[in-house]
């Protein structure tokens, strides 16, 4: 398995596609923290998703992302429970879409409080711990961060300019952690999403761009591989997950 033994920090598993991911994790070997603002969310989503085998290894705690203290409690969580952390993942966010014109400051800070605060205040003590733990054995990287960023975080589709800023600001973080921790084997990368065939989706994409879109899966797949040692050599990157959007 991809993930066997890995510990994980898993943020946004209650969220649309952070089902799949976070089966897709356990699937492949890895402890899971299952992070939400409410412990019952996060417990929940374990009992649904995964069947009664796997959920030892799912975790629920909970946790604001928008407070760096419970951020790094969550971190400081999973070491204390596994001894270490490989991977954290995060899908976590909830943005406001305004068109430009009719947006006040609020709604930028609203934006970068969703995506950009809440990528730092977890990639941060996740990167703290990961430098201070050692390789695990035959490893090729000490751990990894990976966010799941947009599209509009690289060209703005229209009404998602603050949204796009916002995830273009969690584009660059996790380039300078790779940048700046090349040496130390922190590996760090943004999967930048195009759309996901979600049940939601169904209301805004027409039959053609639907089934052209990224399923759950494909997107949850993504993210074990860039979690995995296996994505080790995939460093500092704007992965594009476009699936059959090709145009």
């Amino acid at each position: 398995m991809m993930l066997e033994g890995d510990a994980i920090v898993l943020a946004g598993a209650t969220g649309r596609v952070g089902g799949a991911t976070l089966a897709t994790l356990v699937h492949e070997g890895a402890r899971v923290i299952v992070l939400s603002r409410a412990v019952e969310r996060a417990r929940a989503a374990i009992e649904e998703i995964l069947d009664d085998a796997e959920r030892a290894a799912a975790i629920p705690f909970a946790a604001d992302l928008n407070d760096p203290a419970q951020a790094a409690a969550a971190i400081a969580a999973c070491v204390e429970r596994f001894g270490r952390i490989d991977a954290a993942v995060s899908l976590a966010g909830d943005g406001h879409v305004v068109a430009l014109a009719d947006s006040t400051l609020d709604d930028l800070r609203a934006n970068l409080s969703a995506f950009t605060e809440t990528a730092y205040n977890l990639a941060l003590p996740a990167l703290r711990a990961m430098l201070a733990q050692p390789y695990r054995d035959g490893a090729r990287s000490r751990g990894r961060i990976v966010v799941v960023t947009a599209g509009s975080s690289k060209q703005p589709a229209p009404g998602r300019g603050l949204f796009g800023v916002a995830k273009a600001g969690v584009n660059v973080l996790m380039q300078a952690i790779a940048r700046e921790h090349k040496a130390d084997g922190i590996v760090a990368n943004a999967l930048v999403l195009g759309g996901v065939a979600t049940d939601a989706a169904r209301s805004y994409l027409d039959a053609d761009d639907f089934t052209a879109a990224a399923t759950p899966q494909e997107v949850a797949d993504a993210l074990a591989f860039l979690a995995s040692d296996r994505g080790s050599g995939v460093n500092g990157a704007l992965v594009d997950l476009n699936a059959r959007e090709v145009d």
